[in-house]
């Protein structure tokens, strides 16, 4: 198989034409020149110059083969009809989960059968020895699968990817995950995992959480399985010292509690023996508590920043003049994806759908130094070898 990487470098092929050109150029019929010295030579000695030198048109031939090597070397042609018939043509990628190995535990034992190659989805991307004893298994997410698939560039040859993963909503964390060739998905859903995402339990019965279109929202079904990550008003403490700061934090906190009905209980003195949710300061606490989630702002003029448990960075102040998404109202929005983060109420467990995968997973093919490294070079070696020839037959032969 012939693959260019750059095709259009065979335009360059035309350029053949302007040798033909020069050739038939300097092969026009001369002008008569009238000698008086002619008539003393004898008629036998005379010859006539009809037609073309063969040394001519092998230089012409050599020329014209120059010129389609170069265009064809600078396409950067790709071969593999050098490669061994017998190279496996799949690759196994499985992530290292007891069920993924339970499910197909047939189709990974008959590829270490066939010794085709197979390798756990992991950090280090360690082959696939016994299927009996998995890997530490540290969490899987989308940044873990990519980055195992980056590696897998550097061993395939060829081979066609097959790979077998738990289906999760967190794959979706990346807009894309990039497969370096042709690939096959085989993907389970856990459903041992399903409503695990916490929720946030209202005053009323009422809780707040993501629903499977990743939407937050407030509900009143009973989840039995979901584990609570708080129940009533959300303690909040107000500690920064510009007075329109604090009307911007306040606003959005109200915003939230109007759409989502999450309720605040917000206060600007600290009291003492008092564990609150969440402290707003724009200078960094002293004595920090470790049930606590603090938001610095203007953290940009805080060096070093504090390396206390749960600390949310803002780089500014949040004020008009300071911060976009105060000036364009998005800081509602922002506080309330980040209370979904530091309570964990994000979906990770509701599976993608068929469409979602396939809109999710990209082909992305790199060129492959094994296939593409002895080709051009003997290319370069023939074209070194015709120049040399071409040159001593234009110099030594026609002088």
């Amino acid at each position: 198989m012939l693959e260019l990487l750059n095709p259009l470098m065979l335009w360059g092929a035309l350029a053949i034409s302007i040798p033909i050109v020069i050739h038939f150029w300097h092969q026009k019929k001369g002008k008569i020149i009238a000698w008086a010295a002619t008539s003393w030579l004898i008629e036998k000695n005379l010859q006539q110059a009809r037609g073309l030198r063969l040394d001519n048109w092998v230089l012409l031939l050599l020329r014209c083969i120059l010129l389609l090597i170069l265009a064809f070397y600078l396409a950067k042609p790709l071969v593999s009809f050098w490669q061994k018939s017998d190279t496996p043509a799949k690759i196994h990628l499985v992530q290292p989960n007891a069920l993924i190995v339970d499910n197909f535990k047939f189709e990974i034992e008959n590829a270490l059968k066939k010794k085709e190659k197979c390798y756990w989805l992991n950090a280090s991307l360690e082959p696939i020895q016994a299927i009996g004893t998995l890997p530490t298994q540290q969490d899987f997410d989308a940044n873990i699968l990519q980055s195992s698939l980056n590696k897998v560039s550097n061993v395939i040859d060829n081979e066609e990817v097959e790979l077998y993963f738990v289906n999760s909503s967190a794959l979706a964390k990346l807009p894309h995950i990039y497969v370096p060739t042709h690939f096959e998905l085989h993907s389970l859903t856990d459903s041992t995992q399903k409503n695990k995402n916490a929720v946030l339990a209202l005053a009323d019965g009422k809780k707040v959480l993501v629903d499977a279109n990743n939407q937050l929202k407030v509900s009143t079904e009973t989840l039995d399985n979901a584990p609570i990550a708080h129940t009533g008003a959300l303690k909040v403490l107000l500690l920064n010292t510009n007075t329109v700061e604090k009307q911007s934090i306040k606003a959005a906190l109200n915003a939230l509690t109007n759409v989502y009905q999450i309720a605040f209980d917000i206060t600007e003195q600290n009291m003492p023996n008092t564990l609150y949710d969440m402290v707003f300061a724009d200078k960094t606490i002293a004595n920090p508590s470790k049930n606590t989630w603090y938001i610095y702002t203007d953290t940009d003029h805080q060096r070093p920043l504090p390396e206390h448990h749960d600390v949310l960075a803002i780089p500014t102040k949040l004020l008009p003049q300071t911060s976009e998404m105060v000036f364009n109202g998005q800081l509602p929005e922002y506080l309330g994806e980040k209370i979904i983060e530091h309570f964990g109420l994000q979906n990770t467990s509701n599976s993608l759908s068929h469409q979602q995968l396939n809109t999710l997973f990209k082909t992305q093919t790199y060129p492959k130094k094994a296939i593409n490294s002895g080709f051009p070079k003997v290319l370069l070696l023939v074209f070194i070898l015709l120049l040399s020839l071409e040159r001593w037959i234009a110099i030594y032969k026609n002088t």
